[in-house]
């Protein structure tokens, strides 16, 4: 049950013009935060127990999963964006609170989100581009070896495209880069939880699990497997 501020938000339009500050100075739970996202369309997850009548998800890849996160549903919003920012970077304080010159995100969800941060942080801000076979390349600025970084990311699903931005960094760079000792995840869903010896910290997790379509247990109780850009409504219950 959602009390406070949020409780009367009802739709993603209502919190488009939601005063955030109402929440920044006071802890957010991870259920103001599922509260948000679900808001949005950009959080699902399995209602277990596992029931043939309850559909679970199809991905893009082929796999099935028990859950379906898509931020950029949720970031879309900017009020939603900076406050979910403001909200990481409070923990990343609670593990460093030393230097941070630029934050760095991908290419391209993770750009909106770490310039957000980057923004509460009044440090520089860029984002690695995307290149063949997943590759993220650092094109336009030279990081000066003083100047911190900040490796900030909108989702982990696994540690590829954090362990790709920062090659690309090192490789595009002109001088040795510092990353800070610590690497910001808004969603983490991930069993990684350290990027070259620093901590992850993220603001929230979900145990989100997926399988090749002949593992799925769901599939094995007879529970249907759906793509959920197509089929949300019934994902969610709401068809």
């Amino acid at each position: 049950m959602i009390s406070g501020p949020l409780s009367k938000v009802k739709t993603a339009r209502d919190l488009q013009f939601f005063n955030v500050s109402e929440l920044l100075h006071r802890e957010i739970t991870q259920e103001e935060i599922r509260y948000i996202f679900e808001l949005c369309d950009a959080l699902w997850l399995y209602p277990y127990p596992a029931d043939p009548t309850k559909p679970h998800a199809e991905l893009t890849a082929g796999d099935h999963s028990d859950g379906f996160v898509d931020t950029l549903r949720a970031l879309r919003f900017t009020n939603v964006c900076q406050l979910l920012a403001y909200k990481l970077l409070e923990k990343v304080r609670q593990k460093y609170f030393g230097p941070i010159d630029w934050v760095v995100g991908s290419d391209h969800a993770g750009a909106a989100f770490s310039h957000s941060v980057a923004i509460w942080l009044s440090a520089q801000h860029d984002f690695a581009e995307k290149g063949p076979d997943k590759q993220q390349a650092w094109k336009r600025f030279t990081i000066e070896p003083d100047e911190a970084v900040l490796q900030v990311e909108e989702l982990m699903t696994t540690s590829s495209t954090l362990l790709a931005v920062r090659n690309g960094i090192r490789e595009g760079n002109q001088k040795p880069v510092t990353f800070a000792p610590v690497v910001a995840v808004l969603v983490h869903r991930s069993d990684v939880y350290e990027i070259g010896g620093s901590p992850v910290v993220s603001l929230v997790h979900y145990d989100i699990k997926k399988w090749k379509p002949e593992g799925c247990p769901l599939c094995k109780v007879g529970s249907q497997a759906l793509r959920p850009k197509q089929h949300w409504a019934e994902l969610t219950g709401r068809a």
